[in-house]
């Protein structure tokens, strides 16, 4: 449940800070600057990932020679 919860507030934030920068600036700088931070949200994400495997799924555990 807290995941969820900070992933909506991430959302929102995102949204408002990109429609703050539309409002000043216009659109096509609010979707240069939406782009470049969804680019380093998804580098911070695999990295996450990549830090902090998933468990392994207990109904398919792996096969073993």
């Amino acid at each position: 449940m807290r995941n969820i919860l900070l992933d909506i507030l991430g959302l929102l934030g995102f949204g408002l800070l990109n429609y703050g920068l539309y409002l000043r600036f216009g659109l096509a700088d609010a979707l240069i600057c939406a782009g470049g931070l969804l680019l380093v949200m998804a580098l911070f994400a695999a990295r996450a990932a990549k830090r902090n495997p998933s468990p392994p799924d207990p109904k398919n555990p792996p096969k073993r020679p």
